[in-house]
């Protein structure tokens, strides 16, 4: 007598999950290609096989990836399931906050040809992918490749407008400095060379000044460009000359470097800082529950730290590269820091952004539970040293370093 065959059939949510069909509802793009980082939000709706309801919020997914395009790649994963407006506005902070960025729509297409994209631009440099492929790899099983027509449309929309020399300049030194080859070519003409600066690998572009050296007939003009870069902890100060036209760069040539200690880097970089204490008038219970106050509603990116948590508040634009001296550190508007002593510190760079910084705080409901300690004016930042110390207490720190 034949023993019987037993097949093992999946039911019930397990199967209606593994055979659900992904449905596209919108996309959106950061257009910060050009700053050398992106951040992309896709929303579907899982159709559910005998489902009776498609329209469902808890069918719906919400995905954030964050693309690192000089270094990491396909860098950073994260996905909401249903429509919580509050956890989905905490992720979309965390990830776009701080670029500086329009939100830029794509269609279904684009979407999957810019992570296929970056999922290879991690294959080709040894990179992991992020984790929970399994949630994700829908969008990239099915590599979608775009026609060089199409390409050009996508890079136009996340690149942002050049309006000025001064950003054509700062931006592609950027991308040079960065080793972004197809970032820079974006700004660039065919016949200008792009491996002047091959021997610096993903070096930071702290500072650059532009001067005009001269114009040519033509309506083009010749930039002399002195830029602070870092790379391995180590800075360089490199001469370059960079010929635009048409806020196209048609040239660039490398004039002369030289190595720089950290103190010259640091005297270079120095700007005033503006500094507010106030102490915090809530249990340390109180105020976790409270927290989105600083975050959300303050429009912040937060960081944990040692001695407390920071929260750095960004311009809502990129408009610090459209100048004749550029600083990487101009985007941020200011910083919140919330110290595990109780102390809640603002800090910014200007006397206008210090007062936008106190007027945000005055608004907010932990007005009333916030009161000012303290007010100083630096010569050159201190917070960032506060945060790196081991102290508690900044009056503490402030008094040690007096001494």
């Amino acid at each position: 007598m034949n023993k019987p065959v037993f097949t093992v059939i999946e039911g019930g949510l397990l199967t209606a999950e593994k055979n659900a069909k992904m449905h596209f509802k919108s996309a959106y793009v950061t257009d910060t290609r050009l700053m050398g980082v992106l951040a992309v939000y896709a929303r579907w709706r899982k159709d559910l096989p005998g489902a009776y309801d498609f329209d469902d919020e808890d069918n719906e997914l919400h995905q954030f990836f964050y693309i690192d395009c000089e270094e990491m790649g396909l860098e950073t994963y994260k996905s909401i399931l249903g429509n919580d407006r509050e956890e989905i506005d905490l992720v979309e902070q965390a990830l776009v906050g701080g670029l500086g960025a329009k939100k830029i729509s794509l269609s279904e297409r684009q979407l999957r040809a810019l992570l296929t994209f970056y999922k290879n631009f991690n294959k080709h440099n040894g990179l992991p992918l992020p984790q929970n492929y399994d949630e994700y790899g829908f969008v990239l099983d099915e590599e979608t490749v775009l026609s060089e027509a199409e390409q050009d449309t996508l890079m136009s929309l996340i690149c942002s407008d050049i309006t000025s020399d001064y950003q054509a300049v700062n931006y592609f030194l950027m991308r040079l400095f960065g080793r972004d080859f197809s970032g820079a070519s974006y700004l660039a003409s065919k016949s200008c060379p792009l491996d002047i600066y091959s021997n610096y690998f993903q070096a930071t572009f702290c500072k650059n000044v532009i001067d005009k050296a001269r114009e040519y007939d033509d309506g083009a003009v010749a930039y002399v460009c002195e830029s602070l870069i870092e790379m391995g902890g180590n800075y360089e100060i490199i001469i370059s000359e960079v010929v635009v036209k048409d806020l196209k760069v048609m040239d660039c040539r490398h004039c002369s470097g030289f190595a720089a200690s950290s103190a010259e880097a640091a005297m270079m970089l120095a700007k005033p800082e503006f500094v507010t204490v106030y102490e915090v008038m809530l249990s340390d219970e109180d105020m976790d529950n409270n927290i989105g106050e600083l975050t959300v509603n303050l429009n912040t990116v937060m960081s944990n730290h040692e001695n407390g948590r920071m929260f750095m508040a960004f311009k809502p634009t990129n408009d610090h590269v459209n100048s004749r001296i550029f600083r990487l550190s101009n985007d941020v508007k200011g910083v919140y820091f919330l110290t595990d002593f109780g102390q809640l510190i603002a800090s910014a760079y200007s006397l206008q952004d210090i007062r936008y910084l106190e007027n945000k705080l005055k608004m907010s409901p932990l007005a009333p539970f916030l009161m000012v300690t303290a007010k100083y004016e630096f010569k050159e930042p201190v917070l960032f040293e506060f945060i790196q110390s081991d102290f508690e207490d900044f009056d503490d720190f402030l008094e040690f370093i007096r001494e």
